[in-house]
């Protein structure tokens, strides 16, 4: 029977089930002309009552009970359902003492836009949930099930926000792409198998809804070709009084079974709005993962506040130092800085670490497959950089006195550690020359670069423009001692373009410069085979600094002895009274008087000039000039007498030693 309301009601079910899966829009259209449909059907029920006014209705009592209660106002033991729906929604609890509660086992607000049935879940751009007051508690606390909440929710004690929680407070400000691309495509399967199953239901009930309305048309039918003459009028009005009841027993059934369709359509409609936009979410995603690490995800979580602690305690505000208590921040970038707006630094201004141990790490753990064990390689990577006019570190203990810190005395026991491969200390302008100075002060003081095994490896580098080593008492003597030990050593005063320059001084009591083995208690044992020392200089001075101060002996003793003069080699004795002159290829000795013992040879022509003793002379050829003479034998004139055996000027002349420079400066900083 085409055209009964009942037609139309199954012509409407039959257009929203064709546009389920259409835009938002269209589905709400044909969700008001359901809407309609319903109503007329609950219209025609006579169970239950629809209060209805166009303009306001109010419900006034001093107290008001809704849901599904006694007269004394208890929840039947069946429970039952309460919603409200409206475009606008309040509640106000009005008054100093207003108030609202809310309580059930779970309480969920969602700020999405629900639809005329309360189904749909779209999500709307001032979607937002705000709350407002002087004092806001956030509190979770555990409880054993079934049981009560033994701490009562606590106000702030101030105007503030409290948020506490017994167990796990997590603040998150991050956006995913790997776990949201999972968690969509894992809500897109969800949501295929939902519209699988909506589909079928929405079938079954269209079938359901379908044999109601065909049924109650039947009985319409039924009625029309009824004859209301006076003949048969008692017995059609029985027919129809129970035509009537059936109808309306049927109908309950018939708002039941559209009901049931329309929401069932309307939950498939959503599952495919849903499914939409979760498709063209994933679309989005999938193209920003590939730039996902470079970009910049701008999420933000900001806390500021004229003072901030963070603590590790418990509850009773306990400082927890259990193995798990810990505070921990990890980010590819931390920067702590104690700036003005435009990046200046804030005048005394400070960032303080007050802990037992101090750890900076730039270690980079590299795990095997096996990542639960730990096991893998942890190399040293990256740098640690300190920039400041002043550097200062120190193991000293205090003492305070009206509030200030006075230093009591150095740490017992305490070090200070550098090791590394490559160590460099230097004082240096921006063009590479060394200024400033380094000072080392300590009983002890070592620079060693070692293996595991003892073994000395890597290089130690010293650049300044003054250093000084010393070991001195407070008073200024000198103490201890100070030790180079190495393989090559080698000492340089040079400028840059390998010119020397300024001065190499050794001062000490006792100096000692030797190549020598030595034994295992560093005694001199031998010298060193091979070895070779050289001493050279355009001038050099041995044995006498000036004509004050002269060695007042020295002694070259060696296997072989060379004296090599290019020019002239001397050797003088007091002022020149006995001179041995080596000059231009001539030797000549001068003194007083020169002996001469052991068998003597002269080669070549010799002049003698003065007298000549001698007690034998085997003679093999004499020549007499001028006379001849002999207690037994004259011949010849007699010659005026011999020069005397005259003296030698000395070419050289004694110089002193030019005066060593004062290399050690004192420096104020020591006694800092």
């Amino acid at each position: 029977m085409a055209g009964t309301v009942f037609s139309d009601w199954l012509t409407a079910l039959t257009k929203l089930q064709t546009c389920v899966s259409k835009d938002l829009d269209e589905i709400r259209q044909q969700k008001a002309e359901i809407q309609q449909l319903k109503q007329d059907v609950f219209n025609r029920l006579a169970e239950g009552r629809f209060v209805r006014d166009d303009r306001r209705l109010v419900l006034s009592a001093p107290e008001i009970v809704i849901g599904n209660v006694d007269a004394s106002g208890m929840l039947y033991s069946e429970g039952g359902s309460i919603t409200i729906r409206g475009q606008k929604v309040g509640i106000d609890g009005v008054g100093e003492n207003g108030a609202i509660e809310s309580r059930a086992s779970t309480i969920r607000q969602t700020a999405v836009d629900p639809g005329i049935d309360g189904i749909e879940e779209v999500v709307r751009s001032q979607s937002a949930i705000i709350s407002q007051a002087k004092h806001i508690t956030i509190q979770s606390n555990e409880a054993e099930k079934d049981g009560y909440f033994s701490r009562s929710p606590r106000l702030t004690g101030s105007t503030g926000v409290l948020i506490h929680a017994d167990e796990r407070l997590e603040i998150d400000a991050s956006e995913s792409s790997e776990l949201r691309a999972q968690e969509i495509g894992d809500r897109l399967k969800d949501l295929t198998s939902s519209i699988a199953t909506y589909t079928a239901d929405c079938t079954t009930a269209m079938i359901g809804v379908t044999a109601q309305v065909a049924e109650m048309e039947t009985l319409l039918a039924l009625q029309e070709p009824m004859e209301l003459d006076e003949m048969t009028m008692r017995t059609t009005v029985t027919e129809l009084d129970a035509l009537t009841e059936q109808f309306n027993e049927m109908m309950p059934a018939v708002y039941s079974a559209l009901e049931s369709a329309a929401a069932k359509m309307s939950q498939l409609a959503e599952a495919h709005r849903q499914m939409k936009c979760l498709q063209d979410e994933q679309m989005s995603v999938a193209t920003a993962s590939t730039s996902f690490k470079e970009k910049s995800t701008d999420a933000t979580l900001q806390m500021t506040a004229e003072h901030m602690d963070i603590a590790s305690v418990d509850g009773d505000g306990n400082i927890r130092t259990n193995p798990e208590a810990s505070i921990c921040v990890q980010t590819g970038r931390l920067d702590i800085s104690t700036k003005q707006e435009d990046g200046s630094l804030i005048d005394d201004s400070y960032v303080q670490i007050s802990t037992h141990d101090v750890r900076i790490s730039t270690v980079n753990p590299k795990l095997n497959d096996a990542k639960e064990n730990g096991d893998g390689d942890y190399s040293t990577e990256g740098s640690v950089t300190i920039s400041s006019k002043q550097v200062a570190f120190s193991a000293v203990d205090y003492s305070v006195s009206d509030g200030k810190y006075e230093e009591k005395d150095q740490t017992k026991d305490s070090s200070f550690s550098i090791r590394a491969e490559n160590v460099s200390v230097m004082s240096m302008d921006k063009d590479g020359n060394t200024t400033g100075c380094l000072l080392i002060s300590a009983e002890h003081a070592g620079v060693v670069s070692t293996d595991k095994d003892g073994n000395t490896t890597g290089s130690l580098k010293v650049a300044a423009k003054d250093v000084s080593l010393s070991s001195v008492d407070k008073d200024g003597n000198t103490t201890g001692s100070l030790a180079v030990k190495a393989d090559d050593i080698a000492m340089g005063a040079t400028d840059k373009s390998g010119k020397a320059s300024g001065q190499f001084c050794l001062n000490s009591k006792d100096v000692f410069v030797k190549s020598m083995d030595t034994d295992d208690d560093g005694a001199d044992k031998s010298l060193a085979a091979g070895g070779n020392m050289v001493i050279v200089a355009e001038k050099m001075f041995v044995g006498r600094t000036d004509k004050d101060n002269l060695s007042k002996e020295l002694q070259i003793s060696s296997d072989k002895t060379g004296v090599y003069g290019k020019t002239t080699a001397e050797v003088q004795q007091g002022e020149a009274k006995a001179v041995l002159q080596l000059d231009g290829g001539n030797v000549a000795v001068s003194g007083s008087k020169a002996e001469f013992y052991g068998d003597n040879t002269v080669n070549g022509k010799t002049t003698f000039k003065g007298e000549i003793t001698a007690p034998k002379a085997a003679i093999d050829s004499l020549q007499a000039k001028s006379e001849f003479k002999s207690p037994n034998i004259k011949d010849g004139m007699p010659a005026a007498p011999a020069a005397g055996g005259g003296s030698l000027s000395a070419k050289l002349k004694e110089a002193d030693a030019p005066k060593a420079k004062v290399a050690e400066k004192k420096d104020d900083s020591s006694e800092k």
